[in-house]
C-alpha cells in the first residue's frame, strides 16, 4: 500500500528525524566524496523518486542489498506524472509546503535515516526549472524564486540534525529559456550561499544547464563553496558509454568529485538489461557514484522505468521485476 498523506500527518504530524548532537556528516576532499572518518565514499544506491510510493521493507532492503544511499525528492510548483505539487499558497504558510506532504517527507527521510541510508534530498520544481519551454521560472519570476529559497531555508533548518543526511541538491534538471550556462550557475551560487548561511558542513549537489546535461559540465563548475558535489543525468540510450568521458575529464580538470543522480533504462528497450550493465560496469571501474532511475514507479507499464511498478492484481499493488532488481543490486557493494 502506497503511504496516504492523512497518515503520513497522523503518523508524523509535522515532526522532523532529529538529534540533540551536530550529526556525522560526508564531506568532500578533492575528487572524493568522504564519510564522516574521512575515508572514500562512492554513494551507490536507488531513487525513491516516485512521491509516496515508499514501502516499509524498502530502507532495509536497499541496505541488505549494499546500497549506501538513496536520492529523495519534494516536488514543488509543478506538474508531475504523479499528479503531486507540494507547495502551499497560503501566504500565511513560511514554509511554502503543504503540512501532509512535509509530514510524509519527515516519514520518508526517517525512514531512510533509520536504515543509515545517506539521504539526498532534492527539491523538484517543473516550472521554476523552465521544463518544457515554461517561460515563467526562477529566472524570470523573483516572487517564486524568494518562495524556493525559503523552501530551502526551511528544509535546512528541519534537517540540519538529522543523521544520515547526506547531500542537498538545490533543483535538478534547468532549462531555463534563453538563460545561458553562467546564468544558470548563478543561479546556483546564490542559493548555495543561502544554504551556507544554515548549514555549513551539508555537501551540496548541483548540475549543468540544459537539463543536466553532462555536456555542459564545464559551465557549472563554481568556487562559491569548497563543498560541491557536480551531477548530470545518464539516461541510456544506443551509445550507453558517450558521457564517460565527459564525467571522468570534468573530474580531472578541476578535481571535484562528480555523483550520477540519475541512471536508468526503460526496461523495454533493445539491450536494455546489457546497456545497463555495460554502464554500471564502467561506473565502477571509474569510481563514480550513482542512484538508479527508480526504484518503485506509479505507472502501470513493466516496459518502462521501475525495479517495481503499480499492479492492482497484486496483493500489495507492486509488481516486482526480478531480473532487475538482481541486475541493480549486483552493482551496490563495491
Amino acid at each position: 500500500m502506497v503511504f496516504g498523506l492523512t497518515t503520513a500527518a497522523v503518523l508524523l504530524a509535522g515532526t522532523a528525524a532529529a538529534s540533540a548532537a551536530a550529526p556525522a556528516r560526508l564531506s568532500v576532499s578533492g575528487s572524493n566524496v568522504v564519510d564522516p572518518a574521512g575515508n572514500p565514499i562512492v554513494l551507490r544506491g536507488y531513487n525513491w523518486g516516485q512521491w509516496g510510493t515508499v514501502q516499509p521493507q524498502d530502507p532495509g532492503d536497499n541496505a541488505a542489498a549494499g546500497a549506501n544511499s538513496v536520492r529523495i525528492p519534494l516536488r514543488w510548483w509543478g506538474e508531475w506524472k504523479d499528479g503531486v505539487d507540494s507547495r502551499d499558497p497560503d501566504p500565511g504558510n513560511p514554509s511554502h509546503i503543504d503540512a501532509a506532504h512535509l509530514a510524509l517527507l519527515d516519514q520518508t527521510i526517517k525512514q531512510a535515516s533509520d536504515a543509515h541510508l545517506w539521504i539526498t534530498l532534492f527539491v523538484d520544481s517543473d516550472y521554476g526549472q523552465g521544463a518544457g519551454g515554461r517561460p515563467d521560472n526562477f529566472w524570470t519570476n523573483p516572487v517564486m524564486k524568494q518562495q524556493f529559497k525559503e523552501v530551502w531555508q526551511f528544509l535546512v533548518r528541519r534537517y540540519k540534525t538529522t543523521p544520515y543526511m547526506g547531500m542537498l541538491e538545490i533543483l535538478p534538471e534547468p532549462k531555463p529559456i534563453g538563460q545561458s550556462d553562467a546564468q544558470v550557475r548563478a543561479f546556483y551560487d546564490e542559493m548555495t550561499l543561502t544554504i551556507r548561511g544554515i548549514d555549513k558542513r551539508t555537501p551540496i549537489v548541483v548540475g549543468p544547464n540544459d537539463n543536466y546535461s553532462c555536456s555542459h559540465l564545464e559551465g557549472a563548475y563554481t568556487t562559491v563553496d569548497p563543498k560541491i558535489v557536480y551531477t548530470c543525468n545518464y539516461f541510456i540510450f544506443d551509445n550507453p558509454l558517450n558521457r564517460i568521458k565527459l564525467i571522468t575529464d570534468f573530474r580531472a580538470a578541476h578535481n571535484v568529485p562528480v555523483w550520477i543522480n540519475q541512471v536508468g533504462i526503460e526496461s523495454g528497450d533493445v539491450d536494455a538489461k546489457t546497456k545497463a550493465r555495460t554502464v554500471l560496469q564502467a561506473f565502477e571501474d571509474n569510481n563514480i557514484g550513482w542512484a538508479w532511475w527508480t526504484y518503485r514507479i506509479s505507472g502501470t507499464n513493466p516496459d518502462t522505468h521501475g525495479i517495481y511498478y503499480a499492479d492492482p492484481n497484486e496483493p500489495d499493488g507492486w509488481h516486482l521485476k526480478p531480473a532487475w532488481l538482481a541486475l541493480v543490486n549486483g552493482f551496490l557493494v563495491a
